[in-house]
């Protein structure tokens, strides 16, 4: 073989040969990557979900309905009530726990309706079930109906019938934001406590009348009513306040208010004198644990004779010693001697078993659950009932959208469409209370099915990149400026399907290259990212995961609900006082560590555009700590706005920071026009929107690596989700671009990687910390950083296709397109955008998408 150096050809020749080398080289680079890590089931049984976690649940697993959420045992044992109260309309699950088996599941609907069709406002249910101390009754929270829903139980069959619906609410033609969760029982069954989470009040029933006699104010959020065993008194813990409330139980009145630790949510009272140490004296008569969702923690508190609380110790659910937050802790069980207490830990798909029979409570270890666990039963002959309200992973969806068969929005209660939200079902897994062994293997499990570890940092920012690029004392990241896009709602293969390299399949193109023809060259230019995944299903929980690095509780539990049009709020993105996450965001955090940041466009409200002067676009903020560091000029979510407007205010600022010397070394920006408004009348089409979100990227792009700070500067772009559109290998699969100078060109990089992956780069690079378990277990992207940057700037393609082009008023879809809401994002519902685009856009059947691990 002929060997012969460069610099003995003639210009062009040596032009052409490093040009071969470096295709060789970038070859090479694929080609040594092992066999991608995908989503999905394993070998060895387990599922591998998109954070990263594995699944290997214990116990034999019933299925039931979307997102169970209470579990309630009939009088004898013999039946289980299970409360589902996801994106299909509400049921109760009914378990013969001796057969292991579902042995009936009866729809919760208003009494009126009961024979009627199914239709989103027929009834609703949301976390409340309990039984009436005959065992004769039970009652279920109405959630958006504003009812508490009554059924007659026959405890010899498990035969469960409606019965009366209670009405919380004068006027439910007014009913407001009256939204029924948690119901209680006095121990006389006289009253009905139910939680009106969104009134912050608690609604009074008489059981014998069914009629409404007092409404009393409570904390922000109420969300678990305990009534005292004398009955005189009742406990409400404030999801949105972090406090418990103690109400006298005949006037209402607020007797004592206790502060606990954010988000707390389920209580559980013990009626034994608190354990205390060899030859003391309990002072304590009773205790009470407090699940606080928001931390890894349940606080237990003293109960005095008079009634009031002190705190006496902390049970950390944490894996290890300096894991960050994120398992949310959010219900309990105690086993019928009261020696042993159950967390169910809904993050950490696990249940922490804790010995409580001393003065300093002993956790045992933790049982292996399925996907985000939403409570533990304790049966009548010690087994355990766990509720995975996520159930064990995904399946085929060969009946998804098909518009042949026009299905009803999927926002409407359709049960008929392979939405996400409806074949994300749950189960419940029965198995015996594990001792000793079991419970150590089990520990072992959990463990293992954690990416998490203390030195996890260390082993997932690995290399010479990472010593390169981690910021740290002594050391700056040769990156020192970072811009997040944050885009909505695109599949991979629905934009780069037809790239022509990497895993992707050019038939279920929509908004091909001819209409983003910067983002498919920018992937050619810099990394392809083909394994990317969403850690969201929409974008309620899809902005969460892309700022915070977790969807709270408040977000995971009341999405579905809103989604399936019964719920007409949406309050995800900020403004709600029970859905701050458990570490803030990444500004809140960003500006903790000293990160300058500047915002375009995030948890800001708009001024309506009629009312715009001055260029003014920002009315009001749903974080305050985001006033002093946003551009009043740049307006967020609005379809009718181009996104190239938005990119030329982003540059107008990027230009005086140039000017002054002075980059932000965080700017967040919101480009969300690749949403599309279908093909409503007289506005944009889809291929004009996504040709303007293209152009706003190609702009910001070309702009910043033709400044001063491009040799600093990495940009970062993902979708906040991916809909439930068309992609050949998963539905949560999406498109995601890392450029800097530092970043290899021409390259595919099939690691696996998602949300909290960008997040963990962008916090090394920056110095920040990580907020959760899941970005701070995330693979940092550095192994496809260069360690000496090429500095070539980029510069961005013309559009191919209008970027003005309207709707017609009679165009495919557009009927159906005018009676969707794209007011903000993903108020339209998904299948039904998703078929009006691919029926407008390509003019077939639209395909049928593929599911997910998670997304099932």
């Amino acid at each position: 073989m002929k060997i012969f150096s460069v610099r003995s050809l003639k210009s062009r020749e040596a032009r052409s040969a490093i040009a071969v080398l470096a295709v060789i080289f970038a070859s090479l680079l694929v080609s040594e990557q092992p066999a991608p890590v995908r989503v999905g089931p394993r070998p060895d049984g387990s599922f591998l979900l998109n954070t990263g976690w594995l699944l290997r649940p214990a116990g034999e697993q019933i299925g039931v309905d979307t997102l169970p959420m209470r579990g309630t045992l009939s009088n004898d044992g013999r039946f289980l009530l299970v409360l589902n109260g996801g994106y299909k309309p509400p049921s109760i699950s009914v378990i013969d726990v001796a057969a292991k088996k579902e042995v009936k599941r009866v729809l919760v609907r208003d009494k009126v309706r009961w024979d009627a069709p199914v239709t989103p406002g027929a009834g609703d249910a949301w976390y409340g079930l309990t039984f009436a101390p005959s065992g004769t009754r039970v009652y279920a929270g109405g959630g958006s109906q504003a009812r508490v829903y009554e059924f007659e139980f026959t405890p010899e069959t498990g035969d469960l019938k409606p019965g009366r619906d209670l009405v919380a609410v004068a006027d439910l033609a007014n009913k407001g934001l009256s939204f029924i969760g948690d119901v209680a029982i006095s121990p006389d069954g006289h009253l009905l406590y139910a939680a009106d989470v969104h009134l912050d009040s608690i609604a009074v029933f008489n059981l014998q009348s069914a009629m409404l006699i007092e409404r009393w104010k409570t904390g922000k959020r109420p969300y678990r009513i305990l009534v005292h065993p004398s009955g005189r008194s009742l406990l409400v813990s404030g999801w949105g306040d972090a406090a418990l409330y103690r109400h006298d139980a005949l006037s209402g009145e607020i007797l004592a208010k206790f502060r606990t630790g954010p988000h707390p949510t389920d209580l559980l009272w013990l009626a034994k004198p608190a354990p205390t140490d060899e030859g003391e004296t309990s002072k304590y008569p009773a205790r009470l644990f407090v699940a606080a969702a928001n931390t890894n923690a349940v606080l237990v508190y003293g109960v005095t004779a008079d009634g009031d609380l002190q705190q006496i110790e902390d049970i950390s659910v944490a894996l290890t010693p300096e894991q960050p937050l994120g398992m949310t802790p959010s219900a309990l069980a105690v086993n019928k001697d009261a020696t042993r207490l159950y967390i169910t830990c809904s993050d950490g798909n696990a249940i922490a078993a804790v010995d409580i029979t001393s003065a300093r409570s002993r956790v045992l270890g933790f049982i292996p659950s399925g996907w985000y666990p939403t409570g533990v039963v304790t049966l009548s002959d010690g087994r355990l009932a766990i509720l995975n309200g996520k159930g064990l992973g995904s399946h085929p969806n060969p009946n998804g959208p098909n518009p042949t068969k026009r299905p009803a929005p999927s926002h409407q209660g359709a049960q008929a469409v392979e939405y996400v939200g409806s074949i994300q079902t749950g189960t419940v897994a029965l198995l015996t209370a594990p001792e000793d062994d079991t419970l150590e293997a089990f520990t072992r499990t959990v463990r293992e099915n954690s990416p998490y570890r203390d030195d996890v940092q260390r082993e997932r920012i690995e290399g010479p990149q990472a010593d390169i690029f981690t910021k740290r004392e002594g050391h700056n990241s040769p990156i020192q400026h970072v811009i997040y896009i944050v885009k909505e709602n695109r599949t991979y293969d629905q934009v780069l399907g037809d790239i022509g390299k990497g895993n992707s399949d050019a038939t279920l193109v929509l908004f091909g290259e001819k209409i983003t023809p910067n983002l498919h060259q920018l992937a050619r230019d810099f990394i392809l990212y083909d394994n990317f995944y969403e850690n969201s299903d929409v974008s309620a929980d899809g902005h969460n995961w892309a700022n915070a690095a977790i969807a709270p509780d408040y977000t995971v539990k009341m999405w579905p609900n809103s989604y399936a049009g019964r719920r007409k709020t949406y309050d995800y993105e900020g403004g709600e006082p029970a859905d701050t996450p458990p570490a803030g965001y990444i500004w809140n955090n960003a500006m903790a560590a000293g990160v300058t940041v500047r915002n375009y466009g995030d948890w800001v409200v708009n001024v309506p555009l009629k009312s715009v002067q001055d260029n003014r676009q920002v009315a009001s903020f749903r974080d305050p700590s985001l006033k002093p560091v946003t551009d009043m000029n740049y307006r967020t979510f609005d379809l009718d706005y181009l996104d190239v407007d938005r990119a030329t205010e982003f540059l107008r600022e990027w230009s005086e920071f140039a000017a002054d010397g002075q980059a932000p070394q965080l700017s967040l920006v919101r480009l969300g026009n690749d949403h599309t408004s279908g093909t409503a009348p007289g506005k944009l089409t889809p291929l004009a929107l996504n040709a303007d979100n293209d152009q706003a990227v190609g702009m910001i792009v070309e702009a910043v690596s033709h400044s001063k700070f491009w040799s600093t500067t990495a940009i970062f772009i993902i979708e906040d989700d991916a809909q439930n559109g068309p992609d050949h290998v998963d539905s949560h699969r999406a498109p995601a671009f890392v450029i800097s100078p530092y970043t290899r060109r021409g390259v595919v990089d099939s690691t696996m990687y998602n949300q909290t992956s960008i997040l963990h780069t962008i916090e090394a690079l920056l110095a920040i910390r990580p907020m959760t378990q899941f970005d701070a277990s995330a693979v940092v992207m550095f192994g496809s950083f260069l360690t000496h940057p090429d500095l070539r700037p980029w510069s961005r393609l013309a559009p191919q296709t209008s970027l003005t082009e309207r709707n017609p008023a009679n165009g495919p879809g557009s009927e159906q397109s005018a009676r969707l809401d794209f007011s903000d994002a993903d108020r339209a519902d998904d299948d039904t955008l998703n078929d009006i685009l691919w029926r407008a856009i390509r003019g077939t059947t639209p395909p049928v998408p593929v599911t997910s691990v998670f997304g099932r």
